[in-house]
């Protein structure tokens, strides 16, 4: 390729895909710079669990602006020892002008306490749920939601959080 030629274009389909892949790889390394570049400025993060025979309970929070989501999660996984995110069942719906997309999979991750919470765990089983944007020539996510379906162990694997 010369210098005045673009790049190939990249198939929507795996795009996401590798979005979301590298996602789960910025949070498991604690790539912040890498987590951060993942989003739009206005991103906005919603999670919440899903209750007895799959009825979705209320938002638990919702984050907006990447630099708050950043400071957020940042927040949290200082209080964790690792963290292990694995990804599966990917969907991807692009829009008709390939410059949005409609994006899930389903996760599991596994959260480890540290310092005095070091035995202990939580472990989520769920769906990301992405609405993604070309922006600059690369994926962006613009709203994530996490659905937690499946909760093993517990949240106090995780410190409290310093207001």
């Amino acid at each position: 390729m010369t210098e005045d030629e673009s790049p190939p274009t990249r198939d929507p389909h795996q795009a996401n895909i590798d979005l979301m892949n590298a996602y789960a790889h910025a949070l498991d390394t604690r790539d912040w710079p890498l987590f951060a570049s993942l989003f739009t400025d206005n991103t906005s993060f919603a999670m919440r669990e899903w209750g007895e025979n799959a009825v979705p309970k209320d938002w638990a929070f919702e984050i907006n602006g990447r630099d708050a989501l950043v400071e957020n999660i940042r927040g949290i996984w200082d209080g964790l020892s690792a963290t292990h995110h694995l990804l599966s069942n990917y969907v991807v719906t692009p829009a008709p002008d390939d410059q949005s997309a409609h994006a899930s999979c389903y996760l599991r991750a596994h959260h480890v306490g540290n310092r005095e919470r070091s035995h202990l765990f939580e472990e989520s089983l769920g769906r990301f749920d992405f609405e993604t944007v070309l922006e600059g020539g690369a994926w962006k996510i613009g709203r994530m939601e996490e659905n937690i379906f499946v909760m093993l162990g517990t949240a106090d694997a995780f410190a409290p959080q310093v207001e």
